[in-house]
């Protein structure tokens, strides 16, 4: 029987923490790792560029290693064609992401991209398929776990970290149910079959302090948290840092939720990034509160923290 396993790689501190633990510790990687082992980053076209320049290192780290490591970009043809990045989101319909609004950036930018990029790598490599990049069922992930068993799919996640640890709706309803009363059919029902994932920071204890610091005892670089640059979630912090240090993200992000705010006009709740506070206010905000950081103490911050922390997986 031939095993598989993928590491969701984010390009943040957590999964750079399990892929340098991968490669430098044997009985980690005996634990964790079953078979074959690919690495797979979903670009969301909106990452920092230091993100992206850590990406570059572990795509030459994972060649030295002689581990397969695959970014997808939109221009491969495995993200919806309706979100190839967040910011076409924003351009094409005058929309941003809120905290007030339902989050689809993670599942079309992110999950979508993982899955489809794996059912056709699954049937161009496992079974000599020619399959478009285009396809969009899981027919080979399902005949892999017929002929294979479930995949194995690592996912970082910090301790500390447990509620973002996906479940569907109805286990969360089948949870709070008497016992005899069956629940509805769940959803996703081949990634239920399919798919083993595993959160092994969890399972260590292992936090984002932990984690940066093992990082930090390695030949290799402590990156920045990965996360989108308009993300709703950033903190005050954050939104300081990018008006202090990028200029043209800050007034770029202004743009879009003017515009979406313009598309939308007397409209009672007209909401933007942060809901009815809108981003120049959140600013003013920021500037009484921590306006007396320095730019050291606010890059220090945001070295340490992630604001993608809604997000499911």
């Amino acid at each position: 029987m031939e095993e598989l396993t993928v590491l969701s790689f984010g390009g943040g501190q957590d999964s750079t923490y399990i892929l340098y633990k991968i490669i430098r510790v044997k009985e980690y990687r005996s634990e964790f790792v079953k078979g074959r082992l690919l690495v797979l980053m979903s670009d969301t076209g909106n990452e920092h560029k230091y993100t992206y320049e850590h990406v570059e290192f572990i795509r030459r780290l994972c060649l030295y290693n002689d581990i397969e490591f695959y970014f997808i970009t939109p221009d491969m043809g495995f993200h919806p064609k309706t979100w190839p990045s967040l910011e076409h989101q924003m351009i094409k319909n005058n929309s941003i992401m809120s905290m007030m609004m339902p989050r689809s950036c993670t599942d079309n930018l992110k999950i979508k991209p993982f899955y489809n990029f794996l059912n056709v790598w699954i049937a161009t490599v496992m079974y000599d398929q020619d399959v478009p990049n285009d396809t969009r069922n899981r027919k080979w992930i399902s005949k892999f776990f017929t002929d294979h068993g479930k995949i194995n799919v690592i996912i970082g996640i910090a301790a500390g970290e447990e509620g973002r640890v996906a479940v569907t709706k109805n286990q969360k309803k089948a949870a709070q149910i008497e016992m005899f009363i069956k629940p509805k059919k769940r959803s996703n029902v081949w990634m239920l079959n399919c798919i083993n994932r595993f959160y092994p920071m969890i399972i260590e204890g292992i936090d984002r302090q932990k984690a940066q610091d093992y990082i930090n005892v390695t030949p290799w670089p402590l990156p920045p948290p990965s996360n989108c640059k308009y993300c709703p979630f950033l903190t005050k912090q954050e939104l300081l840092w990018m008006y202090r240090l990028h200029p043209e993200d800050y007034s770029q992000f202004v743009v879009y939720e003017i515009n979406k705010l313009n598309r939308n006009p007397g409209v009672p709740r007209n909401l933007g990034v942060k809901g009815i506070k809108y981003l120049p206010e959140i600013l003013e905000e920021a500037i009484k509160e921590y306006g007396h950081w320095t730019n050291e103490q606010l890059q220090e911050y945001k070295m340490s923290h992630g604001h993608c922390v809604k997000s499911q997986y």
